[in-house]
């Protein structure tokens, strides 16, 4: 009897813990988001208006606000890469159910509860409230959110690869978390990936272009969806996901505002921050005076105070920026001096100089927010425009088009970068051209949404993933790919099954 009590306690307090996601500071740049954002399921926070309505949706990208949606989550694939070894578990895929890592799982649910808030109030408000043109619309965007998060939750703790009948998908959940509905098994991989593709589906729809990038549009939502067919077919290769890809991405690429577009400038990307016409979704930071704590620790304190190459450097010390494996095509490249330099430690009492990701990093906590005027505009880019020249030349190449033809697109990219100047790439043979994609994706996009994680485990060199490679020839154990389930879920949720190898 006293078993059963503590664990309807603790259940309690997991329920708790997902409605109650914190007071969030007013969001703005778009005007129904200059509303206190709500999330929790009150009757004070019911969804009654469009001005609520809007409210709960802002509560949504202000859960976005802290270290599990940016540093903490893409040092963590960067680690799982072996590209770096900034969190030693990561690396080794050493976690288990009670000692899971840096990226939370009960982040992720937060912020699917509060999109599954949303999303319910809205559908129930009557057309006398809301017209259907509108509650599509803001539906849309709630559905668009919950695919995003879905996605994450999906390649970080699913058998996202496998296929369709393997039962190692989502723990889906499409309503407000409440002890009625705490308990839920997961669903197969193939029915995770059809519920977000029919939000993805329905936002494309619904929703209208990009007007700004600190929220999610119609070519977003494509975007997404490529990435998302394009991550387990370019894995497992199969053809009709490659394919559907390819469209979408050629279709963003067409059908987009002008607004949307590469600068000529890298260095004026990350001076831009979530300002940027690259971005085409961005987490941004409200300027309250808590952008250093919402950056996050890996961006705003890690990759400065211990990521980093320490400096001056001693006889013979070379500058990795914390690299363990690429740092010979890294620092080839030309991006190189634009993307990392040297960061003041996080600490008012440290003045030591490190090497390191400055992209991301900035000028570091400490001396950030003395600045004049401070830089603290800690982006987490989720998707920047580049990515679809990246994307378009791996699909071209795995869809059977020449050398030439495949590249073609990064070219493109390359030639509209103007400083720095970024020579055309001409691979001799098609073993070339797969290694320089996968170069490319991770100089472009390191450190900033984990693309470089997903492409170590479809790009091959030798025969064998890259990851591989990176990792001196450790083989790779595909269940580890992903991360345990926390332990904290599967004891209070029985019909919770864990990842195999990962107990």
């Amino acid at each position: 009897m006293a078993m059963n009590h503590n664990k309807c306690i603790n259940m309690k307090k997991i329920i708790y813990t997902l409605l109650l996601l914190g007071s969030f500071s007013i969001l703005s740049c778009k005007d129904y988001l200059d509303i206190q954002p709500i999330h929790n399921l009150t009757d004070a926070n019911a969804i009654k208006d469009p001005a609520t309505a809007k409210a709960a949706l802002g509560g949504v990208y202000a859960s976005f606000q802290n270290d599990d949606w940016s540093g903490a989550l893409y040092a963590a694939q960067a680690s799982k890469s072996g590209l770096v070894r900034f969190i030693a578990a990561e690396y080794d895929m050493s976690y288990n159910q009670t000692s899971i890592g840096a990226v939370s799982w009960t982040a992720f649910y937060k912020s699917l509860n509060a999109a599954n808030f949303a999303i319910s109030g809205i559908s129930k408000l009557p057309e006398s409230v809301m017209s259907s043109t509108d509650k599509n619309l803001l539906t849309a965007e709630g559905r668009c959110l919950r695919a995003w998060v879905n996605a994450n939750i999906l390649w970080n703790y699913t058998h996202w690869w496998a296929d369709d009948a393997d039962p190692y998908g989502l723990l889906y959940r499409d309503e407000v978390v409440s002890l009625d509905n705490i308990r839920k098994a997961r669903i197969s991989v193939g029915e995770s990936y059809k519920k977000i593709y029919e939000d993805l589906d329905f936002a494309i729809t619904n929703l209208p272009d990009i007007t700004t990038p600190r929220y999610v549009s119609k070519q977003f939502a494509k975007a997404l969806k490529a990435k998302l067919l394009l991550y387990r077919g370019g894995y497992r290769n199969t053809s009709a996901d490659l394919q559907a890809a390819l469209g979408l991405v050629n279709d963003v690429l067409t059908n987009r505002p002008s607004t949307f577009a590469m600068e000529a400038n890298l260095a004026d990307v990350y001076a831009n921050s979530w300002d940027s016409k690259e971005n085409l979704f961005v987490r941004y930071l409200e300027n309250d005076g808590t952008r250093s704590t919402k950056g996050g620790y890996y961006y705003t304190y890690y990759l400065s105070q211990i990521g980093g190459t320490t400096l001056p450097l001693p006889i013979g010390g070379v500058a990795t920026a914390g690299l363990v494996a690429g740092y010979d095509w890294f620092s080839a490249d030309p991006r190189w001096p634009v993307v990392t330099g040297p960061v003041r430690a996080g600490e008012t009492w440290d003045n030591t100089m490190r090497y390191t990701f400055k992209k991301v990093a900035r000028l570091g906590r400490y001396a950030g927010q003395i600045a004049s005027p401070p830089d603290e505009k800690y982006a987490a880019y989720y998707f920047r425009f580049p990515e679809l020249y990246l994307m378009k030349a791996e699909l071209l190449a795995r869809t059977g088009a020449t050398p030439a033809q495949a590249i073609a697109p990064i070219n493109e990219m390359r030639a509209k970068r103007v400083t720095p100047v970024l020579p055309a790439l001409n691979p001799a043979n098609t073993d070339q051209l797969m290694d320089m994609i996968f170069k490319e994706i991770v100089t472009e996009t390191f450190l900033e949404n984990g693309s470089e994680f997903f492409a170590a485990l479809r790009f091959k060199t030798n025969g064998q993933p890259w990851i591989v490679a990176l990792k001196n020839g450790k083989a790779l154990e595909e269940n580890k790919i992903c991360r345990p389930i926390p332990d904290a879920e599967i004891v209070n949720n029985p019909l919770m099954e864990q990842n195999p190898d990962l107990k």
